[in-house]
């Protein structure tokens, strides 16, 4: 011992590294690891994601009603009624397998809010900024929940939740799935960031959700 009083370095290397070693059995025994820079960058980084996205949820969620609708001009009516349904599907399917996008076939009707509003947020410049390369959309109308049904059963189209209704299919022409659980139903409570969600999400992530739960 009275060796290592005469050399004071000794001691403090020894000290450093006991203290060293006494923290690195405390991390071990609790189960903490100790993070580096670039872990601490990226959980900064997905923290600030998260920030945004929930500052955009709750602007979604406490916006005023009469702000969740657009202005709904009477002469936009996107749902021909007089169009061969079953051929402007087969000619959208058909293009967007040569042009490697994705298609969004709509059921709907022009008597239908739901439907317009959809339409309405689909030709925003929030939403087709990002679909106007990747997205193809054909719309079907369906009447009185008596016109072209036949063409929405062929793509497993369920009306029985009501319109609008949508299927969705990947750049090779594969079904991703449909809305037949009533996810576009209530368009009118949607805002057009929420639709942008709903179709970016489905691109991105090969899934359909309800637009107010994507995240």
């Amino acid at each position: 011992m009275g060796g290592f009083t005469k050399n004071p370095a000794a001691v403090l290397t020894l000290g450093a590294f006991a203290g060293a070693l006494g923290f690195w059995l405390i991390l071990k025994l609790t189960g903490f690891t100790i993070a580096s820079e670039q872990t601490l960058r990226d959980q900064q980084s997905r923290i600030a994601v998260l920030e945004e996205e929930n500052q955009e949820l709750s602007e979604d969620l406490f916006a005023a009603p009469e702000n969740r609708l657009p202005i709904l001009d009477p002469a936009d009516l996107p749902y021909d009624e007089e169009a061969d349904a079953r051929a402007a599907v087969e000619i959208a399917q058909a293009r967007a397998i040569e042009e490697n996008k994705f298609l969004m076939v709509t059921f709907g009707a022009n008597w239908c809010v739901d439907c317009r509003t959809l339409y309405k947020h689909l030709e925003s410049d929030e939403v087709s900024g990002y679909t106007a390369d990747k997205f193809i959309f054909a719309n079907v109308n369906v009447g009185k929940f008596n016109r072209n049904t036949d063409i929405a059963e062929a793509l497993g189209i369920n009306l029985e939740r009501g319109i609008p209704v949508a299927v969705f299919f990947d750049p090779s022409g594969k079904v991703i799935g449909t809305t037949n659980d009533g996810e576009l139903e209530p368009a009118r409570l949607y805002t057009s960031n929420q639709i942008l969600k709903f179709v970016r999400d489905i691109a991105e992530r090969s899934r359909i959700l309800a637009p107010d739960a994507v995240m």
